[in-house]
Parts: structure tokens; C-alpha cells; sequence
């Protein structure tokens, strides 16, 4: 048994609450494109709606640090002499600026990131919601995304707080690296191991949470049980996983060009946003449909046909069906489109028995599902 196939072994194998659908579809950047392109007004709003919930990371760090940094430094009154003209009684300062400077970014970090991280999750939880309905090719209206607040905030909140925790850890940790080979042109053995730990802890948690930010929203399952799929899922499709998250990082390296990264900020307000998280979620869907809804569905074809040998089902259990989350709910008119499953009546079987009976015909069949 080889490991991927040890890896799937271990999943708690479920179906998404999506539409009935191709799961061996192929072409996922082309619906990534084709969705943006036909929900274009809707995108645009939920992007904006966003980047409400992103402004304060978006002020704190890109403006107002900046700012801060320079104030102090024209309040300190320091001076950059670089040592010219010692012997006319002039100091250089240039060594206490850098302190003050890298100083100031690790406090911003370690006291504004994660709160920042924070409120920017309750905007992506009804984002996420209305892009993966529009993935799957269910109705979005702007209730949905305060409805994507109400089911899933608890479970972003979470992840952004981690990752907020762990990209502090990591800012800082490089500040203070950066710091002293400045100062002192070297760092210990201690500060490069602790940054470099903290860089792969973050690389990981951004990498996992990728996975499973657009899983939670896919399924019903269980906090723990949501975290075990999206591990093994990414355990199993690492280098696909990577080799996304590099090409959705991409645009992020030009913000280092000073006239680029204007454009840059543009577009992330407008349809930048929106476009990652499509992304985001297509890639998660895909992972979805080739490992759950594949198994899943395997699953099903056995147990339909272990029950064609005429062998008669207990009576008085129960057909548990999904329910479709909001294809089926707003069809109805109804408000809860994630409710729990519902439970059908209970069926009474037909006169006659199955195969072989006394009166032949069929017997009803009941599958969970």
C-alpha cells in the first residue's frame, strides 16, 4: 500500500454540500476566469465589502508605520553623518536610527498584526461563503454574505488568529535579524535558528490554511474532524498546494518596485481580493472532488451493490439525506440553509417484499448518504 493510499485511508470520508456535479471536471482556472467574468457587479461588491474588514491592516501597516517611523526619527533629531567631518564635533546617529526604526516595526507587529488579522477574518467568512456558491453555480444575493458571517466566522476567526500569531512570531523574529547584522554585522547562532523556525512555521500554517479555509466552508463536519481532512488533503496534494500558492504569491513580489506596487494596491481593491479567493477556493474544491466526493461516491456503488442480493433492510431506520446548503434552502424559500441534515420520514416498505418475495416487485431501497 503506498503512502498516498495509507494517507486517503485515514479520512473521514463525506460529501460536500454542493450541487450534484462532475467531479472529474477539469480546466479549474478556466471556471476560475469564466466565474469572475459572469458574476463581475457581484465580485466587485464583495471585494469592497472586504476590504472594509481589511482596512485597518491595510492603514496600520502601509501608513501609519511609515509615518511613525519618520516622525520619530525628525523628533529624536538624530543625525546621519555617516562620520563626516569628525573633528567639527559632529555625531553620527546612523547606528541608534536603524535601533529606533527596526524597533518601531516590531512593536507595530507584535501589538496591531494579529487584531488586524482578527477583523479581516469576519470579512473573508462571507466572502468565501458567496464565492464558493458562485463556484458551484448557486445563487448568491447580498444576504449570503452575512449569512457566510453567521455560519463560518468562528472557524476563520480561528484560523486568522493563528496566523496571526505565527506571522508575528516570524516578522519579528526577521526584524530582530536584520537589526543586528546592521548594527553589529552579525547575529547569533540563536536569533538565525529562531527566525528560520519561525519562516517554515508560517510557510506551513499559510500553506494548511489554504487547504482548509475553503474546506470549511465546502462541509459539514466537526472542528476536528475538518482539521484532520485538510492535513491529509494537503499531505496528499502538497505540490499541487505549493505550486498554487506560489502562483497566487507571485503579484505580491512587484510591491518591492516602487511604481508597481501602486497598481498593485488598485487592483487588490477592486478585484484583486475576490480573484485570490477564487483561487482559493477552486483549488480547494478540486482537492474535494479528487479525494471526499471520489471516495464518497465509491463508497455509495459498494453499498448499492452489497444490497442487490435480495437481502431485506431492517425496518425502522432512518433516510438521511444531505441537504443541498443553499441551493435546496433557497429554493424553498427557506431562511436556515445550514441546517443540520434533515431527517425523511420513515418509510414503510411495500407489500410483497424484494426480489424472491411472495408478491414480487421492488423493494424500496434506502442508502445514507
Amino acid at each position: 500500500m503506498s503512502k498516498i493510499t495509507q494517507l486517503a485511508s485515514k479520512l473521514t470520508v463525506v460529501k460536500d454540500l454542493g450541487p450534484e456535479r462532475d467531479y472529474t471536471e477539469r480546466g479549474r482556472f478556466r471556471k476560475v476566469i469564466s466565474t469572475m467574468s459572469e458574476h463581475k457587479l457581484g465580485m466587485l461588491a464583495v471585494n469592497l465589502v472586504t476590504a472594509l474588514f481589511a482596512a485597518p491592516l491595510v492603514v496600520m501597516f502601509i501608513v501609519l508605520m511609515g509615518m511613525y517611523e519618520t516622525s520619530q526619527i525628525a523628533e529624536a533629531g538624530f543625525n546621519f553623518s555617516g562620520f563626516i567631518g569628525i573633528g567639527y564635533g559632529l555625531t553620527d546617529d546612523t547606528v541608534a536610527g536603524i535601533n529606533m526604526i527596526y524597533g518601531i516595526r516590531q512593536d507595530f507587529f507584535l501589538y496591531f498584526f494579529t487584531p488586524c488579522m482578527m477583523i479581516l477574518s469576519i470579512g473573508c467568512a462571507g466572502a468565501y461563503h458567496c464565492i464558493r456558491n458562485w463556484m458551484w453555480g448557486v445563487e448568491v444575493k447580498p444576504k449570503h454574505y452575512f449569512r457566510g458571517i453567521k455560519l463560518h466566522w468562528w472557524k476563520f476567526l480561528t484560523a486568522f488568529t493563528f496566523m496571526g500569531l505565527v506571522g508575528t512570531n516570524a516578522a519579528w523574529s526577521t526584524i530582530e535579524l536584520i537589526r543586528l547584522t546592521s548594527t553589529t554585522g552579525s547575529a547569533s547562532a540563536g536569533i538565525w535558528i529562531w527566525s528560520i523556525t519561525a519562516l517554515l512555521i508560517a510557510l506551513l500554517t499559510a500553506l494548511f490554511v489554504g487547504v482548509w479555509l475553503p474546506m470549511s466552508v465546502m462541509y459539514r463536519t466537526g472542528y476536528g474532524v475538518s482539521i484532520k481532512n485538510a492535513v491529509l488533503c494537503f499531505l496528499i496534494f502538497a505540490f499541487n498546494v505549493i505550486f498554487v500558492t506560489i502562483l497566487m504569491a507571485a503579484p505580491f513580489a512587484l510591491l518591492a518596485v516602487d511604481v508597481l506596487n501602486y497598481i498593485i494596491y488598485v487592483m487588490m481593491l477592486f478585484y484583486g481580493g475576490s480573484f485570490l479567493m477564487t483561487c482559493n477556493v477552486s483549488m480547494g474544491m478540486w482537492i474535494g472532488d479528487m479525494s471526499l466526493n471520489t471516495l464518497y461516491e465509491y463508497e455509495q456503488k459498494q453499498a448499492e451493490t452489497s444490497k442487490k442480493g435480495g437481502k431485506k433492510r431492517k425496518q425502522g431506520k432512518a433516510d438521511v439525506r444531505p441537504v443541498n446548503e443553499d441551493a435546496a434552502s433557497e429554493a424553498q424559500g427557506e431562511e436556515g440553509a445550514d441546517a443540520q441534515p434533515q431527517l425523511q420520514p420513515q418509510q414503510k416498505p411495500k407489500q410483497g417484499g424484494g426480489k424472491g418475495g411472495k408478491k414480487g416487485g421492488k423493494r424500496p431501497q434506502y442508502r445514507r448518504r
